[in-house]
């Protein structure tokens, strides 16, 4: 039961309880827990993807690149968070990697869908990850992409410090020289 430890933890939270024997069991059957190595490429665009990931230690971004080679950050899940593709099992659209030496503990669609069954309280829980997604979404095509670094800045400070510039513009769908601008800004307002 130690190899999935920190998931059963995960579990015993979401249901404000201990986890019957059964019940361990059952998490300790439908997940894998992995070791990914910092820039390792988890899922590629045309793949079909076919698991969820929710991640003890570390960093992983989602991205898409365009038919110019150019990357787009979608999405950025750190520990506690859980992070996949919503098409799951079908072909995906997007790139996961990891921008840190990440733990994530891997789950596959179907087991994903038994434990839901099971557990279905669960769902409130892991639609947090994703509902975030969508308010990302929602985020990118209504407000400006300085409103949406002060957001990053209030809510996700922690990242700010993780991330390189040029993944925190490629989030924000900025060049590096106009975050340059914004942070130059946002500095001669603090004076």
């Amino acid at each position: 039961m130690e190899e999935c430890s920190v998931i059963i933890g995960y579990y015993e939270k979401v249901y404000g309880r201990s986890l019957t024997e059964k019940e361990k069991d059952l998490i300790q059957t439908s997940f894998r827990k992995e070791k990914i190595k910092k820039k390792e490429i988890i899922f590629r665009s045309g793949e079909s993807n076919t698991r969820h990931y929710y991640i003890e230690k570390g960093l992983l971004r989602m991205y898409v690149i365009d038919s110019g080679g150019k990357e787009f950050n979608v999405l950025f899940a750190r520990e506690k968070q859980w992070i996949g593709d919503l098409s799951t099992p079908s072909e995906t659209s997007f790139y996961l990697d990891a921008v840190e030496k990440s733990v994530v503990y891997s789950i596959s669609n179907e087991n994903m869908n038994k434990l839901t069954n099971d557990f279905s309280s669960f769902v409130k829980y892991i639609k947090r990850s994703y509902i975030f997604l969508q308010k990302r979404l929602v985020s990118i095509l209504v407000n400006t992409a300085e409103d949406n670094y002060e957001e990053l800045c209030e809510h996700y400070p922690e990242l700010i410090q993780r991330l390189p510039q040029y993944h925190i513009s490629s989030y924000l769908g900025v060049t590096p020289v106009f975050l340059s601008k914004i942070l130059s800004k946002r500095a001669r307002k603090k004076d």
